[in-house]
């Protein structure tokens, strides 16, 4: 990236003092095209760095299949021996909506041609920068990137969606199909690659997410803040898309 003229930044400034609320829409589509600038400088890629950069492709979508196989587990787990505490009553009182959302967000992904969209990013050697939030990734008169310690072999779709999803759930009110739609025009990329970025928006990642660190105890939470946790991943999830 460095010889392609993307310049390495200590600190990007950002006006928004509440960023994801406050930004106006012409600067997520701004946003959009820096993605798509590191996306054309570096795609085709396959030189020395190989072994050093990690293949993500499809790593999402697998990701999101387990998490909805877990949760189906702790589910009737917990349906066994009764629920222990107030963040086992919210399990079984919305796990199960979860899991029929997070599966129906799967089955879309398989109907956007999900295996073409795959076969085109390793056609291409599509690469991604992983973080393209406002304070990581700006186009100016160079494209300036503080980390570029994310950088994968990915779908380019896959630079979208964290910042979609970040945006969606910390209650931004924009049209995101529409939004899916403008970066899809901007990377050249088909009806399908919209239909499967409209689909992983949906799903329920902030729920998923929650009950992953209870599971694994990642998180060392007094009970009433992981039932605090899940009830505001209940909001910030939101309703689906489709």
């Amino acid at each position: 990236m460095m010889f392609k003229d993307i310049k390495k930044a200590n600190v990007i400034e950002f006006e928004y003092k509440n960023a994801e609320i406050d930004i106006p829409e012409e600067l997520v589509i701004k946003q959009f095209v820096a993605i798509y600038t590191v996306h054309e400088k570096c795609r085709g890629f396959n030189g020395y760095l190989r072994n050093r950069l990690n293949n993500n492709t499809g790593k999402t979508v697998e990701d999101y299949k387990k998490s909805i196989k877990k949760l189906t587990v702790d589910i009737n787990n917990i349906k066994k021996d009764g629920p222990q505490n107030s963040f086992e009553e919210i399990i079984i009182k919305y796990g199960e909506k979860v899991i029929d959302r997070g599966e129906e967000c799967i089955r879309k992904v398989k109907d956007s041609n999900y295996l073409e969209i795959i076969t085109r990013s390793m056609r291409r050697s599509e690469i991604c920068l992983g973080n393209t939030d406002f304070q990581n990734l700006r186009k100016s008169d160079f494209i300036y990137v503080v980390d570029f310690n994310n950088c994968s072999y990915n779908m380019v779709e896959m630079d979208c969606l964290p910042l979609l999803s970040k945006l969606k759930r910390k209650g931004a009110k924009f049209d995101f199909c529409k939004l899916a739609k403008e970066f899809c025009y901007i990377e050249g990329l088909d009806a399908d690659s919209e239909k499967f970025l409209i689909a992983l928006i949906s799903y329920p990642h902030e729920f998923m997410k929650c009950c992953n660190r209870y599971r694994t105890g990642k998180r060392v939470w007094h009970e009433d803040k992981f039932s605090q946790r899940i009830k505001k991943a209940l909001v910030q999830d939101g309703d689906p898309l489709f």
